[in-house]
């Protein structure tokens, strides 16, 4: 089993705990984060994102449309070939 991922306070570095959370869309998720050392105090929100499929499932959800990394890759190389057209 992998090890639990934690993020960490970007100002005492202690770790933030998830306090809650809400799904915005299937693939979206808000998360209001807490700093673990009371001193310290920091409250925060952000986000996880589902951004590209690396292995396609076998019970595609038709409403879900991810790019694969490989289309990611060929439109990063032909915008950085668009950048040095100037």
């Amino acid at each position: 089993m992998a090890s639990k991922r934690q993020f960490k306070c970007p100002h005492c570095f202690s770790a933030l705990a998830i306090r809650s959370s809400r799904e915005e869309h299937a693939i979206l998720k808000t998360l209001w984060f807490q700093c673990s050392n009371v001193n310290c105090g920091f409250t925060c929100g952000g986000h996880i994102e589902i951004t590209h499929t690396i292995s396609p499932s076998a019970m595609p959800n038709p409403s879900i449309h991810l790019p694969t990394l490989k289309e990611l890759m060929e439109l990063k190389a032909a915008n950085d070939e668009g950048d040095n057209d100037e």
